[in-house]
């Protein structure tokens, strides 16, 4: 009698994980999409960065991600790319003028904002040392270079190791300066204060945080 023959069991391929997708606009070129991409490949079993880099002013930025965002609602159900589960914007406070208009309307259409008074080079200090008194955008950025933690305006692979052992010391910084500026009466976002520890939280963990900026 002939025997069947049974083949092998087909052995099922398990469903990939869906990644949490972020759209992030960047006013820098240089600086903050390379600490973003990092963190992008660190956390990359978690999340997908989609960094545009125009490097536009604070406002055309936050426009760009308006369009975005109307595109994203359009489609019942989002698909490549504008799948995304959060649109960010990174920009300084700097010289602009219009920043609380700009935030303004970056809340109506559901865009986070991730701003730093003066500017990126801040959130960079902040995993080194305090920052209390009101410092110039140019004295800020001379500091991030004096303690190694940027050359001109790239992050190298020691240096980013060091600003991810020392995160959660920027973290509690950037939210104790959100604190003092409240306590003694200065508006949101003054000089020195920082948001981007947000965006970076967002990242670490794969979901969205509640939009407090």
């Amino acid at each position: 009698m002939k025997q069947r023959r049974y083949s092998s069991p087909r052995r099922i391929k398990a469903p990939q994980k869906q990644l949490h997708k972020i759209r992030i606009h960047t006013e820098g070129k240089i600086t903050e999409p390379g600490y973003l991409n990092m963190l992008g490949r660190i956390y990359r079993q978690k999340v997908y960065l989609d960094i545009d880099t125009t490097g536009q002013v604070p406002k055309s930025l936050v426009e760009q991600a308006c369009q975005d965002e109307d595109e994203r609602r359009r489609q019942r159900r989002p698909v490549p790319p504008y799948d995304y589960d959060e649109i960010w914007c990174v920009f300084d406070v700097d010289e602009h003028h219009d920043i609380n208009q700009v935030i303004n309307r970056a809340r109506q259409k559901r865009v986070k904002v991730a701003v730093s008074n003066p500017c990126f080079e801040l959130w960079l200090v902040l995993h080194n040392q305090d920052q209390t008194a009101n410092i110039h955008r140019r004295n800020i950025q001379r500091l991030a270079q004096e303690l190694g933690l940027i050359e001109g305006k790239s992050i190298d692979d020691s240096s980013f190791t060091h600003l991810l052992e020392k995160y959660e010391n920027a973290r509690r910084r950037a939210k104790e300066l959100d604190r003092w500026h409240e306590g003694n009466g200065s508006p949101p976002r003054s000089n020195p204060s920082t948001g981007v520890w947000r965006l970076v939280d967002s990242i670490r963990d794969g979901r969205a945080k509640e939009d407090t900026s």
